[in-house]
């Protein structure tokens, strides 16, 4: 009978377990949830409910319909560019009838909007928050306040004369509209409804008007 050597460790068999790979894009996971034709009507529904054409950043439409089915909102933001979301909030303003300028830029001081949605009435100052995981109205409160100032600088510079400035910052969560620090936080799958009802006379909201 052969003798163990002592110290000598035992032998332990390795095995290869192959590792899933995980869908990179919202699409992926959109159909990994629904199937391909299930997924493309939940992201075409998307479209439509906020009037862009359907056929338009499809991964944004995806992670909107992802967020609907309750899909973490962290895992589905970090499968989205910004740039992606940004023109996606564009479109959807665009198409509510509003002219809209995208990153505008300010001097002395130096400051960026980016999105200045106007309407013969009304001028919201936009700032798309591509967030990896939805914020309080503590973490809030500093962005809003960042973009009020942005709103204020702008309109000062712009001078257009019975027009209402507002601050919006848009985000992606799928949450209800709420106001912070006098700034309206308006999820993207709620904005068609937002931009139908909003106006200059709003008494929730922290309008700037001229020589304010």
């Amino acid at each position: 009978m052969r003798k163990k050597s002592k110290g000598a460790s035992p032998r332990v068999r390795t095995f290869d377990v192959p590792v899933p790979q995980e869908t990179s894009t919202p699409r992926e996971r959109l159909e990994s949830r629904l199937g391909r034709s299930a997924a493309a009507r939940a992201a075409a529904q998307v479209a439509r409910d906020l009037g862009v054409p359907q056929d338009t950043a499809p991964e944004v439409s995806a992670a909107l319909a992802l967020t609907r089915l309750g899909a973490d909102l962290g895992e589905v933001a970090r499968s989205l560019k910004w740039d992606e979301f940004e023109d996606y909030c564009a479109m959807a303003i665009s198409a509510a009838g509003y002219s809209v300028s995208r990153n505008v830029r300010l001097r002395k001081p130096t400051r960026q909007i980016d999105i200045v949605a106007e309407s013969p009435t009304l001028v919201l100052s936009v700032d798309c928050k591509h967030w990896r995981r939805g914020a309080g109205a503590r973490g809030l409160a500093e962005p809003a306040l960042a973009q009020a100032e942005r709103t204020k600088i702008y309109s000062q510079r712009l001078g257009n004369e019975g027009k209402a400035f507002l601050p919006v910052i848009l985000t992606m969560e799928d949450n209800f509209v709420r106001s912070v620090e006098g700034v309206p936080v308006v999820p993207l799958q709620a904005l068609k409804e937002f931009l139908a009802s909003v106006n200059r006379f709003d008494d929730s909201f922290s309008f700037v008007r001229q020589g304010s």
